[in-house]
């Protein structure tokens, strides 16, 4: 029996391109940044330990409905911290389309130690997206 060329081909890129759709069905975080503002969101990358609170937001897309998105708060390298101290977790649900999903953590008591920060951004159980940030010794 004799498979027509085209008809080949086409399976054999349906084949090679299923990994690439099948990630596609778990979406993307198309940007993500931190803000002292939820009003605003205009984005900044360095706070002074008095901020109150700081905000991170993650424009989420192409993921189904209901989908987690977990945000996990992290001391990368802080005045009196171990290195890479995780000391924030939070999961929402992902309504659907595509839209910023707003995160935040309130200054802690006095203010926030010197140093670098990040946040890691999941979808699902996969991360997504990394934002970065630091406050100032001042």
């Amino acid at each position: 029996m004799r498979v027509p060329t085209r008809i080949l081909l086409a399976v054999l890129a349906s084949l090679a391109l299923a990994p690439a759709l099948a990630a596609q069905d778990k979406g993307r975080i198309d940007t993500a940044i931190t803000s002292d503002s939820r009003e605003t969101m205009e984005e900044r990358k360095s706070f002074p330990p008095t901020q109150p609170k700081i905000y991170v937001f993650a424009m989420v897309a192409d993921a189904p409905k209901d989908t987690a998105v977990k945000a996990v708060w992290i001391a990368e390298k802080v005045e009196g911290q171990k290195p890479d101290t995780k000391f924030a977790e939070r999961t929402t649900k992902f309504p659907g389309g595509a839209t910023w999903i707003p995160f935040s953590y309130s200054k802690p008591d006095p203010q926030w130690a010197a140093g670098n920060y990040r946040v890691e951004l999941y979808l699902d159980k996969d991360l997504a997206s990394t934002v970065k940030f630091t406050i100032s010794a001042k």
